[in-house]
């Protein structure tokens, strides 16, 4: 029992020295776009624009691109786009969203017709109402997901 608090005491005291250093290593502002490696696919937002492009180079004060190039001073902001990770959140908060739905309207459409010949209980309406809601709302979420950049890191911002 000693030697398990002092590994845990160990273990804190480590995560308390190494944590300022992990986030000092981080670069911030201007720099973490200088640091951005080459053919990063980025979105960039400018005064008067928005456009999406792959970096080619990064100077102090320019941003070059394979579609563009922009001066620092006009960029508002970069972020680093991830469009795997956006369609693949976008699916899953679909299918959560929609399976809801679908539980709701699988209920509710079968709740006072006892006398139909197609005519389940509650339960498995409302397991049908969820399946046909995940799958509808999975695809609507890859779209939105996918076309909105949902988990785009933000990188710099002025």
């Amino acid at each position: 029992m000693q030697s398990l608090r002092g590994l845990v005491s160990s273990a804190l005291v480590f995560t308390a020295l190494a944590a300022p250093s992990a986030i000092a290593a981080t670069p911030t502002g201007w720099e973490a776009v200088r640091a951005l490696p080459s053919h990063t696919h980025v979105q960039v937002r400018t005064d008067s624009l928005k456009s999406d492009c792959h970096v080619v180079s990064v100077t102090e004060d320019k941003l070059t691109c394979s579609e563009a190039s922009f001066a620092r001073s006009e960029i508002k902001s970069v972020k680093r786009i991830d469009k795997t990770k956006s369609t693949l959140g976008g699916l899953a908060l679909g299918a959560g969203v929609g399976a809801g739905v679908g539980v709701g309207i699988g209920s509710a459409i079968n709740a006072g017709d006892n006398g139909s010949l197609l005519h389940v209980s509650g339960s498995k309406a409302s397991g049908v109402g969820a399946a046909v809601g995940a799958v509808i709302g999975a695809g609507i979420g890859a779209l939105v997901g996918h076309s909105t950049n949902l988990f785009a890191t933000t990188v710099y911002k002025r």
